[in-house]
């Protein structure tokens, strides 16, 4: 499980979930640094106020980049700095939450809406980075998102798209230092659409700085087929990035899959409507001359890891014994009188 100790040190110390909302045993639970771990099972270690005290947050997927952290269009919070809407974290399904007090009882293991609130902004990028394995670069209030599939309006005339009101959020890749953009779809199957910048083309076309809209092109499905079915043909994700998984077998690489809003590009096009049109462009034409800079992996392709031993708070660790060393046989040392060396 890759970590970076150094990062550690700038994480929250304050952080709140509160477990049983809405009944008489309602209990806020304060929570301190945090670990990923696992491979198969990969779940959220929460350091809490007391020692042995431990909340436990199982995701629901073992691929990172199926982990999508939610949160709102500042239009939430019209009155806030757009930024702070970071600090409050949701998902769009329950997860397993198991939590043990300081005495070593259990007494919460279910699943539930996950809320967090962190104190601070850097402290949710780096949790949301830690669970994608990809760190948030920047984000952006989007006010419509729609593509050639799913219009910007209904028959009525209605603004539909496959989302409204959400925020985009922008990505780069802790392997490959690809980027990718990721928004949800709550106005079709309410789930998450995460493209690569890298399958759009660089150049934006249809911009409309007035109404603050621009349309993202697919690489190549200019001159396709109409008819062509998208669903028989490999990915951009599959062809051009290829990804790895921590994995607990030295040696052994298992290829990340793709996520299911990467398995395939249905899309000629992706439009955006923004409240902040300018922010965007800059990110984007970064994002995207980088991407086609590096074209490949700049780690190693049989780049694996080894999962961390897990510690639990109170937890001593045991060092190998001193006999085992005193066991060794003594090699004596070379005699260099005799020689005059």
């Amino acid at each position: 499980m890759y970590d970076d100790p150094d990062r550690n040190r700038d994480r929250d110390r304050c952080t709140y979930k509160t477990l049983f909302q809405d009944t008489p045993y309602e209990r806020t639970v304060y929570l301190g640094p945090w670990e990923v771990v696992g491979s198969e099972q990969r779940r959220v270690l929460w350091q809490c106020s007391y020692q042995n005290e431990l909340l436990e947050h199982y995701l629901p997927s073992d691929i990172p980049s199926e982990i999508h952290p939610h949160t709102l269009h500042s239009r939430h919070r019209q009155y806030h700095d757009p930024s702070d809407m970071e600090r409050y974290l949701t998902f769009t399904e329950p997860h397993r939450i198991r939590y043990t007090t300081d005495e070593g009882v259990c007494i919460h293991d279910q699943y539930i809406p996950v809320r967090y609130e962190f104190t601070t902004v850097e402290g949710s990028l780096q949790f949301q980075g830690d669970l994608r394995r990809r760190d948030m670069i920047n984000y952006f209030d989007v006010d419509v998102a729609w593509t050639n599939v799913h219009g910007r309006t209904d028959g009525f005339g209605k603004v539909k798209g496959i989302g409204a009101i959400q925020r985009l959020k922008m990505w780069r890749d802790r392997y490959t230092t690809f980027h990718s953009i990721s928004v949800l779809a709550n106005k079709t199957d309410g789930q998450y659409r995460e493209y690569d910048v890298h399958i759009f083309e660089g150049e934006l076309r249809g911009r409309d700085d007035r109404a603050k809209q621009l349309r993202l092109n697919v690489c190549s499905r200019r001159g396709s087929a109409p008819d062509e079915n998208p669903q028989r043909r490999p990915s951009f994700a599959q062809r051009l990035r290829p990804r790895v998984r921590s994995t607990g077998h030295a040696g052994q690489v298992n290829p990340e899959p793709p996520s299911p809003s990467q398995m395939s590009v249905d899309i000629r096009y992706l439009s955006l409507q923004f409240s902040n049109y300018r922010r965007f462009l800059e990110a984007w034409l970064y994002a995207h001359s980088s991407d086609r800079e590096f074209q490949g992996v700049p780690f190693p392709p049989n780049h694996f890891e080894l999962p961390s031993p897990q510690m639990l708070p109170g937890q001593a660790s045991e060092l190998p014994s001193p006999e085992l060393y005193r066991s060794l046989d003594t090699v004596p040392e070379p005699d260099y009188q005799d020689g005059g060396g």
